[in-house]
């Protein structure tokens, strides 16, 4: 598949739709992969965009800088999409309902694709994600990104990119790898220590592909459980999102809720029920997430909106 080159890249932007300034990509020779680097950016706005290549103009779509700590966010958390064996329609559909709740910005649980190395694939994927026009997008890598470098090549992330954190509102966000290579590296499990030891957000959501507590096909990360469970029981963790399972549950141990969301297109897989299980279904989903200083909402929702899972969290 080839991806045609262009030689002008530029992102016009305004708080309004007026899009009054413009910042042009810095190289120059042809290629294919772009990233444009915008400065001045007010703290908890929202601002409007549009790409313009080679004079081709992109429709108007709108994204939201990080809120401070006093200020309420919206997202969702969702995962698996991977959707090449229905051509990307449940994938779609789980993608377009996301699209209706307009979050600020989406976290993914990875394997967004089935083969992390075909390009094909990513265009599939982009083409059945209508929201991430107008939300931030915070995936970690699945097994079926393969490490990939044309992951590192579409998403441009904190830190080190395989595993970041970054700050919402009241939320600290840490996003680790779990695929064998890297999920035993004290350099990770170090970094991760230090990570929760240093932040100070009222909450606290971490987010990586293999569950650590699962009753589907896959069952238990158990040598990982071993390694990081004490970590985020020690940390105040609040939830734990993961997928790999193509299905949702919901558990409860030791003082934090983790959570498998692995419901965004991939095929469906059958899931079991475990002393620690509050809630599990074979089902489509994504997950919505609604927090202030003080309370975080948490809706399971179906395509068709029906919220099938709902529980608070206070501090």
């Amino acid at each position: 598949m080839t991806i045609p080159s262009t030689k002008r890249d530029e992102v016009h932007w305004g708080t309004s739709p007026a899009l009054d300034n413009i910042t042009v990509e810095n190289h120059i020779l042809a290629h294919t992969f772009h990233s444009i680097k915008i400065n001045e950016l007010a703290p908890g706005r929202q601002y409007h965009y549009s790409v313009v290549s080679d004079g081709t103009e992109s429709p108007s779509y709108r994204f939201c800088t990080a809120f401070p700590s006093n200020e309420a966010i919206r997202f969702v958390i969702y995962g698996d999409s991977r959707g090449g064996w229905d051509n990307w329609q449940s994938a779609l559909q789980v993608a377009q309902a996301i699209e209706q709740d307009t979050p600020m910005f989406v976290l993914h649980t990875g394997d967004l694709v089935d083969n992390g190395r075909k390009p094909c694939d990513w265009v599939d994927f982009f083409s059945a994600s209508p929201f991430t026009h107008n939300s931030t997008f915070y995936p970690v890598l699945g097994n079926h990104e393969q490490s990939s470098a044309l992951y590192f090549y579409y998403f441009s992330l904190p830190f080190i990119e395989c595993w970041y954190s970054f700050d919402n509102g009241p939320v600290h966000f840490i996003g680790l790898n779990s695929n064998p290579r890297y999920a035993y590296r004290f350099t990770q499990y170090f970094w991760l220590l230090w990570d929760l030891w240093t932040h100070d957000k009222p909450f606290t959501i971490v987010f990586f592909h293999h569950p650590l507590y699962s009753s589907g096909n896959h069952g238990n990360t158990t040598l990982l459980q071993k390694i990081w469970a004490p970590v985020f029981e020690h940390s105040d963790v609040d939830i734990v999102f993961n997928g790999h399972e193509h299905s949702y549950e919901r558990s409860y141990v030791n003082n934090v809720t983790y959570i498998v969301t692995g419901g965004g297109g991939a095929p469906l897989y059958n899931v079991g029920h475990s002393p620690w299980t509050i809630y599990s279904e074979k089902t489509y989903h994504y997950c919505l997430i609604m927090v202030d200083s003080s309370v975080l909402t948490f809706q399971a929702k179906k395509p068709d909106g029906f919220t099938f899972d709902l529980f608070t969290l206070t501090k």
